[in-house]
């Protein structure tokens, strides 16, 4: 029992992020690089050839976050994870027996709620609003601050996920992303190819 209980939690809390690396990150060889290294923007720099980074600032901003939320992740969990794995029960004091599934939800919303953090800390780096990232650290606080209301779960946990939604729109608009975006992945049709021949037919033609 207490190796499901540990399994379980663990899938909760890092399953989607272990999803994000796998679909977004493992295929690109330099993304793998900045989620292990960190914001390597100076040395990716001197591997290409015209001194430019690779990544654009938004991959960097969305792949540092993420690594970032699996750090904090599974030092969050790690403890609670080898808890979890016996020998005991949970709530025969007198404690509450969803100790381990809510920490487990509220370690997987810390996750996701860094790596959106990430993208718009960077922008409003990039653009210099000073509100969005007083705004991101004023998340980050109120966040940290709603778990003190443990274990009263409801109070806590709830709010937790409606600033991840929020925030997660938030990083989506602010990466470009929009309704029409998610319609075409949905529909996963392709451009036509009357748009691709267009757009051939406007390249110079090389010279002899």
């Amino acid at each position: 029992m207490g190796a499901a209980v540990c399994f379980g939690c663990a899938a909760i809390a890092l399953g989607p992020a272990a999803a994000l690396v796998l679909l977004t990150v493992a295929a690109e060889p330099l993304r793998v690089l900045v989620l292990v290294a960190g914001k390597a923007d100076e040395g990716l720099a001197t591997l290409s050839e015209d001194g430019r980074s690779p990544i654009s600032l938004r991959q960097m901003a969305y792949v540092s976050g993420l690594s970032f939320g699996i750090i904090s992740g599974i030092f969050s969990i790690a403890n609670i994870l080898a808890d979890s794995s016996g020998p005991g029960t949970v709530g025969i004091h007198g404690d509450s027996p969803y100790y381990f599934i809510t920490s487990a939800f509220l370690t997987m919303a810390l996750v996701l709620l860094h790596t959106f953090w990430g993208v718009i800390f960077f922008d409003a780096c990039e653009r210099r609003h000073a509100g969005g990232l007083g705004l991101v650290v004023g998340g980050h606080l109120l966040a940290s601050g709603l778990t003190f209301l443990n274990p009263w779960y409801e109070a806590s946990l709830g709010p937790i996920f409606i600033l991840t939604l929020c925030t997660g729109l938030w990083a989506f608009s602010t990466a470009g992303g929009s309704l029409r975006n998610i319609l075409k992945c949905l529909s996963c049709k392709q451009e036509p190819e009357g748009r691709v021949m267009l757009y051939s037919a406007l390249q110079v033609p090389p010279k002899e």
